[in-house]
């Protein structure tokens, strides 16, 4: 069974010029789980005052000791990279709408190989919201085989796999919004699409 990890970073408002949407895919979530169990233990002292590790809440060295686990685990991550200035090239009514859309590439680039487990990190409360959501993303993947699907939208405090996607997300919002390279040099296996680049 496969599982994938969504988050993203930057918003669709007014506060970055950039929204980044990110997926990590790994066949073993234990792998990721205990990164992030190794992590809290050995940093506990560090960690005391979080109850997860978010990129904009944890220290860069521990970020980095994050992306450099990574590399001794089978994943791939795939991002998108939106410049808002691009927003007048897309029919859209809302924010919402638009965040469907741009996760709706995110979908367009990820290949289903077997049973999948979605888990995306939880930003729509309404139901109505979610269901569409659900039904546009699981449209734009790639499983011709139609393998089953699950999709579930939780906190990232209950999902050390949304931990990670949160981290690598940030790293991605750090290149494009701050033009800061220094954490995504640690991201080996990224396959990553820039929306209408100029």
């Amino acid at each position: 069974m496969d599982y994938i990890y969504i988050d993203e970073s930057g918003d669709l408002g007014k506060d970055s010029k950039y929204f980044i949407i990110s997926a990590i895919i790994s066949s073993n979530k234990t792998d990721l789980e205990r990164i992030i169990n190794k992590i809290n233990r050995i940093f506990k002292k560090q960690l005391r005052n979080s109850n997860e590790i978010k990129g904009n809440n944890t220290p860069n060295y521990i970020i980095k000791k994050i992306l450099k686990r990574l590399e001794n685990i089978d994943y791939e991550a795939v991002i998108i990279v939106f410049n808002k200035e691009n927003k007048d090239k897309i029919k859209y009514s809302n924010n919402n709408e638009l965040y469907d859309i741009i996760a709706s590439e995110l979908a367009k680039m990820i290949t289903i190989k077997q049973k999948t487990s979605i888990i995306i990190d939880k930003s729509k409360t309404k139901h109505s919201d979610i269901k569409l959501f659900d039904k546009y993303f699981i449209e734009n993947l790639n499983n011709n085989l139609n393998f089953p699907i699950e999709i579930s939208h939780l906190s990232s405090t209950n999902s050390k796999g949304l931990q990670i996607i949160d981290i690598i997300s940030w790293s991605y919002f750090q290149k494009y919004e701050k033009n800061n390279e220094e954490f995504i040099k640690l991201i080996k296996n990224s396959n990553v699409k820039i929306l209408f680049e100029r």
